[in-house]
C-alpha cells in the first residue's frame, strides 16, 4: 500500500510529502529548514527508508529544507538539471524576499530527467519534465495498481482515505484553479503550455499533489481549470 502524508511548511505554505510503502519512502519538497523537523521525526517513528529527497523545483519554498532532511536521514537529494542554479541561491532568494536565510541547499546527489524512476516499496514513480514555472520543474507521476492512503498532517492528522487512482505530485505546475506563475525570471508561458498538455494527457482520473493548496483530479482541472482549458483551447492564458 502507498501512503501519501503531506505537511503544510513555511510562511509561503508550500506542500511537503512523504510517500511511502512497505517501509521505504521519499520525500517531495521539503521546503522551510525551521518546519522540516516534523518530516524527518514521522519518518524515524515510523523507520522508513528514505530513498531520495525529490524537489519539484528550486524555488526556495520547495528546498529550504534539504539540507537538515539529507543530514538527518542521510537521503540522496535529487532535482533536475535545469534548476540546480536556482536551488543554489536559494537561501539568498529567501533572505530576500523574507529577511530570512535558511542553510544552503546541498548539490545534488541525483539529477532527474524525462523518464528516470524511483521504486518505493515495488511502486515506480516516473518523472515528467513540465518546465514553465521554471526551466527544471518536474511532475513526479505514479501509476498505480494499489490503494493509496492519504493522510494530512498539519496542525491535525486527518482520516486516512484510500485510491486505486494514479497520482500526480506537481509541484507549482498547475493548482486547484490556477497554475504557476510564469512572470518569474526563468519562466516561461510557451513552455507552461506545453507542460500543461502534457498533464491533461494523463489518466483523468489522477489526484493532483500540487505544491501549494489542496489537493484536486485531473477531470476536475479539465472541468473547471480556466488556465487549463486555454492551454487545451490554443487560447491565451490571460
Amino acid at each position: 500500500m502507498l501512503e501519501v502524508t503531506r505537511w503544510v511548511l513555511g510562511p509561503l505554505r508550500s506542500n511537503c510529502y512523504l510517500i511511502s510503502s512497505r517501509g521505504e519512502a521519499v520525500i517531495v519538497d521539503p521546503g522551510w529548514h525551521e518546519d522540516v523537523g516534523v518530516v524527518v521525526d514521522e519518518v524515524r517513528r515510523r523507520g522508513l527508508k528514505v530513498k531520495a529527497v525529490i524537489a519539484t523545483h528550486g524555488h526556495f519554498d520547495h528546498v529550504s529544507g534539504v539540507a537538515i532532511v539529507k543530514r538527518e536521514l542521510g537521503a540522496p537529494f535529487a532535482i533536475h538539471e535545469a534548476d540546480v542554479g536556482l536551488a543554489r541561491r536559494a537561501h539568498r532568494s529567501a533572505y530576500r524576499y523574507l529577511g530570512v536565510e535558511p542553510p544552503e541547499v546541498p548539490e545534488p546527489d541525483i539529477l532527474l530527467k524525462e523518464g528516470d524512476v524511483v521504486e518505493v516499496g515495488g511502486v515506480k514513480l516516473r518523472i515528467l519534465e513540465t518546465p514553465g514555472h521554471t526551466p527544471g520543474s518536474i511532475t513526479i507521476l505514479g501509476e498505480l495498481e494499489a490503494f493509496v492512503g492519504d493522510i494530512l498532517m498539519e496542525a491535525h492528522r486527518a482520516m486516512a482515505k484510500t485510491y486505486a487512482e494514479p497520482i500526480a505530485f506537481t509541484g507549482d505546475t498547475l493548482f486547484k484553479g490556477t497554475i504557476g506563475r510564469v512572470d518569474l525570471p526563468g519562466s516561461s508561458p510557451n513552455s507552461m503550455i506545453e507542460s500543461l498538455r502534457k498533464l491533461a494527457r494523463l489518466d483523468p482520473r489522477t489526484i493532483i499533489y500540487p505544491g501549494h493548496g489542496p489537493q484536486t483530479t485531473l477531470a476536475e482541472e479539465l472541468e473547471n481549470n480556466q488556465y487549463l482549458r486555454a492551454a487545451l483551447e490554443d487560447r491565451p492564458l490571460w
